[in-house]
């Protein structure tokens, strides 16, 4: 992998500019990341994944599910379609069928000094600021990841502590998620249980959008993680406002589990 990105192609990441307004950003380089993970933390059968990726300009970034990427264009293309075939109709059926499940909603913008985080309550989009920076310690220990040199880096999220690896071979003060502020760009970062398990799977050099969740209901970190828990804690009466119908208890008591069996977050 490291052969293909050369000290040459680096510098013309740098010098390359992206505008600095949303919708309006284009990347210089894309990371992708595979992202291992419980969904359960009690259950290490609940073990899953997913390839997310990290759009790079200037100093804008997105990192978002790669499948998430595919699925909005679907979903977009989808509407459109159906729209445009329900003009000697009555009503519009739009199919989703096709469109795969996405296991990681969330989606981090940053821009600046400005980091924000989207995610998704059932079917609401909220965003808020990141709840705090990591305060990095840099230790000496290094080892090889992808062809790259790599240091250790250890720092604490919420109530979580990561291990970071980092390399200054690619000197982008980036990483996925909210792992960031590095002096080289993240390669692989983990929790002390390995709940969470990121590494680098490819990066490329990419001109393309940057296009951050729109539509989002604007909160604080402690009210979404309120309402988080509210859901959770009652799922049946979120359930109940989408449906105009009784919901039999064989849903019910699925629902209830399923929810049971979502405790695992990065945030």
């Amino acid at each position: 992998m490291k052969e293909l990105i050369s000290m040459m192609f680096l510098l013309s990441c740098f010098l390359s500019k992206a505008q600095n307004n949303v919708g309006g950003a284009t990347t210089n380089i894309v990371c992708r990341y595979q992202v291992q993970f419980l969904k359960d933390t009690l259950n290490v059968e609940s073990k899953t994944n997913e390839i997310m990726a990290l759009q790079i300009g200037g100093n804008i970034s997105l990192y978002k599910s790669e499948q998430k990427r595919k699925t909005d264009s679907l979903r977009h293309e989808s509407i459109k379609n159906s729209m445009q075939n329900a003009q000697d109709k009555k009503s519009v059926v739009i199919d989703f069928s096709k469109i795969s499940k996405v296991n990681l909603v969330h989606e981090v913008y940053k821009n600046g000094d400005d980091l924000v985080i989207f995610d998704n309550i059932i079917k609401d989009q909220y965003f808020y600021p990141a709840n705090k920076k990591i305060d990095w310690k840099i230790n000496v220990e290094t080892k090889q990841i992808a062809g790259y040199t790599c240091q250790k880096a250890t720092g604490q999220y919420n109530n979580r502590f990561y291990t970071a690896w980092f390399t200054k071979e690619i000197p982008i003060s980036e990483g996925p998620y909210t792992f960031k502020g590095l002096p080289g760009l993240i390669l692989e970062v983990y929790d002390t249980n390995k709940y969470f398990f990121i590494s680098l799977i490819s990066i490329q050099r990419l001109n393309e959008e940057i296009i951050p969740m729109n539509r989002a209901i604007k909160t604080t970190y402690n009210d979404f993680k309120k309402k988080r828990r509210e859901v959770n804690d009652n799922p049946i009466a979120e359930l109940q406002k989408l449906s105009n119908n009784p919901i039999s208890k064989e849903v019910k008591d699925k629902v209830i589990e399923n929810r049971k069996r979502k405790n695992n977050y990065l945030d």
